[in-house]
């Protein structure tokens, strides 16, 4: 099997002759790594680590660059969010600040923010682009419901809106859900047949439980999803769906609106047990993650990271349908020889 034939395979919940790898990492994690293994571009990276699949975003597409603010330290996007490299407790990393919309009080107020059309992007060449990607699997991420919003009101004006202003929270997130419909419509239509999958990142758990009410989720959230899962598939482009944290009691939800792909699987969640999410869950969707970056990965050895991916291939790939990578981005508390150890232990062991 080649790499997007083995993660189609596990995608459709089959025994591939491995297990599939993925791989994402910051920026200075990124520029670590080829200087310590000797790589110089993206592919002979993926090929270092054994990946599967590519994440097209910031490799192959039609995004533009993003403009400096003064002071210069200042990044704004098509969006309007902002970000500043800042030092955190795992290193340096892109932080989100001065949320732009956070002051709006009405619908006026944000409808006079300047929203991005998917006009703006080009698509010209893009199929082309791809074809010396072709033997992997390839996959379109960057769509947002509920997490992208809050880059632009802040995370707890928008969880206010949810209660007390719903008519705001449901134009933000109209806003995004629009867009992201027809920019992928229009990128899978320009490369018809050569992405695999779709990528949704919404962050709904925290460590020890639900960020919103299922009822919440039902009334805001399940409609919007349900729109991106269905345009993928028109194109039949799989989709996987991205959350953080303990997120258990909407898994059931996650499947039923036609989610292909569950990701990261945060083990060191409260409820988030491999075991258990696998014989209740295995065997409609296919699995993806679960080596954990809060723990093993910063802090273990190299031996303690080979024994989780032991343990997770034995548990999430039986019988097939799981993609191995960490549970969330490699950050820079994350040395080289554990990222040498998960690979290298997911090849062989997969």
């Amino acid at each position: 099997m080649n790499s997007k034939e083995r993660v189609l395979t596990a995608i459709g919940l089959g025994q591939a002759d491995r297990v599939p790898l993925d791989f994402s990492a910051n920026a200075g994690t990124l520029m670590r790594l080829h200087r310590d293994l000797g790589t110089t571009t993206h592919r002979e990276l993926l090929d270092r680590l054994h990946v599967d699949i590519l994440d097209l975003r910031g490799v192959v597409d039609p995004i533009p660059k993003e403009r400096w603010l003064p002071p210069d330290e200042v990044k704004e996007n098509f969006w309007g969010w902002r970000t500043k490299v800042m030092e955190t407790a795992m290193g340096p990393e892109e932080c989100y600040v001065d949320f732009v919309l956070s002051g709006a009080t009405s619908i006026e107020q944000l409808a006079a923010h300047p929203w991005p059309q998917p006009d703006w992007f080009d698509f010209t060449g893009f199929a082309e682009r791809l074809d010396e990607w072709s033997d992997h699997a390839l996959m379109a991420s960057g769509a947002s419901i509920w997490q992208h919003p809050t880059f632009l009101r802040g995370l707890e004006r928008l969880l206010m809106d949810l209660l007390e202003a719903p008519e705001l929270a449901d134009y933000v997130m109209d806003r995004f859900t629009d867009f992201y419909v027809t920019y992928f419509d229009r990128m899978f239509t320009a490369a018809a047949g050569r992405i695999d999958i779709l990528r949704i990142a919404d962050d709904l758990g925290t460590q020890h439980g639900l960020l919103i009410s299922p009822r919440l989720f039902d009334r805001c959230f399940a409609p919007r999803l349900a729109r991106l899962v269905e345009m993928a598939h028109s194109h039949g482009v799989k989709v996987m769906f991205h959350s953080c944290g303990a997120i258990v009691p909407f898994i059931e939800r996650i499947i039923d609106l036609g989610v292909d792909i569950l990701d990261p699987l945060q083990v060191a969640a409260d409820g988030m047990d491999p075991q258990v999410i696998k014989e209740r869950f295995g065997s409609r969707i296919c699995l993806h993650g679960a080596i954990d970056t809060q723990y093993v990965l910063p802090r273990g050895t190299p031996e303690d990271v080979r024994g989780a991916v032991r343990r997770m291939i034995a548990i999430l790939g039986a019988g097939g349908g799981f993609v191995l990578a960490p549970s969330h981005v490699l950050q820079t508390d994350v040395p080289t020889e554990n990222v040498l150890a998960l690979y290298e232990a997911g090849y062989a062991a997969g």
